[in-house]
């Protein structure tokens, strides 16, 4: 029915991405600091299996290090910290992160994203119940209970500019209604809120959660997460929490100095997002920063918007997802020679393609065909998403685990009310 159009790679079609259990503590990557000293960054959970423990022994050192990664100049007054001097930054080994680095460094190497062998892990342990929340949900056997449209709704997770994808996204959404035999209509919706609210009315019918948005489209909407993105060609998977600030911001080098008087202002992106808000509450408080109590958390709306907000100094810092400022550095927005990145996190998984629970079987069968069994490799897709041109399938309970532990270690309540408006 699509011989005319190019077939997903058979070592990706039909994919089954299982994840695995990974802990808190090992999402945390040491070397934050650089140098040798890694004492505010490491696993403070007690855990030392993060791959560079080795160079994180001199706990006690605490930025006494030649970096000044403190923000301390020592009582000099008039000397600048070695961290707002990239000349000084060590050299990068994705392997082995040390920081604080340039925005532009990391991008060079492709740090904004994992890698499949950070995916191979993942799979090493399915589950059969999410740890956290209810499962997904069931299609309804009653036929009166399903939703057959003449056209189908999608949104993409929201951004500053909500339709910036809808060009982006037609060879996708050509195919869906090609598979489907539904037209498709690309739903510029606003924020997260306004996504999962309009699933669990359905009015919306497919759309691409964002990480930490996705078990509040489970538990509300009755969401179906069925795909993510990774690339087809290069092997990158995911995205990583980077908190970042001005490079040339002389009080803050490493994730310890967002404590202190006066508190920093820090962007965080929206309540209910992953790695620009639920993640660093889970993963900072592991390193001994709480957000609230050590710096002032004031919402940006979003990973654009704190980005943008970091560069023009309307904050002193701001976890982002690293593929969201990669997008906005590549784009000309900033400057990533003027940013540095001074803690990461492990890759999570990106964005999840989901449906309703109650849309047709037939039409849910030709939105999978759609999205898993072509190949965008060479669509304005994969240019837009660095390189993601391909998505493969994947369990929500094995995949999303590490999100529904960091959730669960905040007592996330899901309501709407908890997603921004």
């Amino acid at each position: 029915m699509t011989s005319d159009s190019n077939r997903v790679f058979e070592h990706v079609s039909r994919r089954r991405v299982l994840a695995g259990t990974t802990s808190l503590g090992a999402l945390a990557l040491a070397g934050c600091t650089g140098d040798s000293s890694d004492g505010d960054d490491g696993n403070s959970d007690g855990s030392s299996s993060d791959g560079s423990d080795s160079d994180g022994g001199d706990d006690s050192s605490d930025g006494s290090d030649s970096d000044g990664s403190n923000g301390s100049s020592d009582g000099d007054s008039d000397t600048a910290p070695a961290h707002t001097d990239p000349s000084t930054y060590p050299d990068f080994d994705p392997a082995d992160p040390k920081f604080p680095q340039l925005a532009s460094t990391l991008l060079e190497d492709g740090f904004e994203t994992g890698t499949m062998a950070d995916l191979e892990r993942m799979r090493e342990n399915q589950r059969d119940e999410p740890r956290y929340g209810q499962p997904v949900a069931e299609t309804p056997d009653d036929e009166g209970n399903l939703l057959n449209p003449d056209t189908l709704q999608f949104s993409l997770t929201p951004t500053e500019d909500p339709t910036v994808y809808e060009d982006t996204l037609e060879p996708l959404l050509d195919n869906i209604e090609e598979e489907t035999g539904k037209d498709v209509n690309y739903a510029p919706l606003d924020s997260y809120a306004a996504q999962v609210e309009a699933m669990r009315s359905e009015r919306l019918h497919l759309a691409g959660f964002s990480t930490g948005s996705v078990p509040y489209a489970v538990n509300i909407a009755n969401a179906v997460p069925f795909g993510v993105q990774i690339d087809g060609e290069g092997g990158s998977f995911g995205y990583r929490l980077w908190l970042i600030t001005q490079v040339d911001n002389e009080e803050i080098g490493e994730l310890s100095a967002l404590s202190g008087e006066p508190k920093q202002n820090v962007a965080h992106a929206d309540p209910s997002s992953n790695s620009g808000n639920l993640a660093p509450r889970a993963l900072f408080a592991n390193q001994g920063v709480q957000p609230e109590e050590d710096y002032t958390v004031s919402y940006s709306g979003g990973h654009q918007q704190s980005s943008l907000g970091v560069a023009k100094d309307d904050y002193e810092a701001a976890p982002v997802c690293s593929t969201c400022i990669a997008r906005v550095i590549r784009d000309g927005q900033i400057d990533g020679d003027n940013i540095k990145c001074i803690w990461a996190s492990e890759p999570f998984p990106t964005t999840a393609f989901s449906y309703v629970n109650t849309l047709h079987p037939d039409i849910q069968e030709g939105v999978r065909t759609a999205f898993l069994d072509y190949d965008y490799q060479d669509t304005a897709i994969a240019e837009e998403f660095e390189g993601r041109g391909t998505w493969v399938e994947i369990d929500y309970a094995t995949v999303w685990d590490i999100i529904l532990q960091i959730q669960e270690s905040l007592d996330v309540t899901y309501e709407t009310g908890n997603l921004s408006e």
